[in-house]
């Protein structure tokens, strides 16, 4: 029998609530893409760096 591994991936935004990733983790999502919406350079940096904050992100993995 073959297994076949499958892997769920979401968007997402910069705001996203604790509440709504701990739903897609129930869901089974195994990846979320989180896009900047500012077109200043600075401001998505601030944006992008206070989501990985807020859910223990430092960029090593």
């Amino acid at each position: 029998m073959t297994r076949i591994a499958l892997e769920d991936t979401r968007s997402g935004s910069p705001e996203m609530s604790t509440d709504t990733v701990e739903a897609f983790a129930e869901q089974g999502v195994t990846r979320v893409v989180v896009s900047a919406t500012s077109a200043d350079t600075g401001e998505q940096r601030d944006q992008l760096s206070a989501f990985a904050e807020r859910f223990g992100l430092d960029g090593t993995t």
